[in-house]
């Protein structure tokens, strides 16, 4: 009977292990293990760096916050556009919860011109929202051209009659 009673137990043992995985005992309470899973997010996912010239460097870091109850890992940081925005850093450790990372970018102005706005894609581990979009804004000013007086001279020189 003795014997019959821990195969009994070893039973019922191995289905709480197995059925049970989804609910969990954590400080004194039972929850669901949907509770530990990380949760990414960005306060602010846009950046208006204003009215810049090309002389000036624009660079911004966003702040990324672990939410959940799990380490957070940022996977990628995919852009759009290679020529306009480039990947300076990023956390590459996991985030632990509450805690908070890093996505550092860096528009580059030498194709850009007037009002830009560019999209940044970083894929995390967060199952409800793997994909956050950060956005730059700027206005660039190019300088403008000096005029040849000159060559414009020539210019109406050859047109008269």
């Amino acid at each position: 009977m003795k014997r019959l009673g821990n195969i009994c137990f070893v039973i019922a043992l191995i289905f709480f292990i197995v059925a049970g995985s989804n609910v969990l005992y954590r400080y004194g309470k039972i929850v669901s293990n949907k509770i530990w899973k990380p949760q990414v997010v960005c306060e602010v996912p846009l950046y208006n760096f204003g009215a810049v010239n090309l002389e000036k460097e624009c660079v911004h870091e966003f702040v990324i916050k672990n939410n959940g109850g799990n380490n957070l890992v940022i996977r990628k940081v995919l852009v759009g556009c290679g020529s306009c925005v480039a990947v300076e850093d990023f956390t590459k450790t996991p985030i632990f919860p509450h805690k908070n990372g890093i996505v550092r970018l860096k528009l580059l102005m030498t194709h850009l011109s007037g009002k830009i706005s560019k999209e940044v894609l970083v894929k995390t581990n967060d199952p409800k929202n793997p994909d956050l979009i950060l956005t730059l804004e700027a206005e660039v000013i190019r300088p403008e051209k000096p005029e040849n007086k000159e060559s414009d001279d020539k210019e109406v020189a050859e047109q008269s009659p």
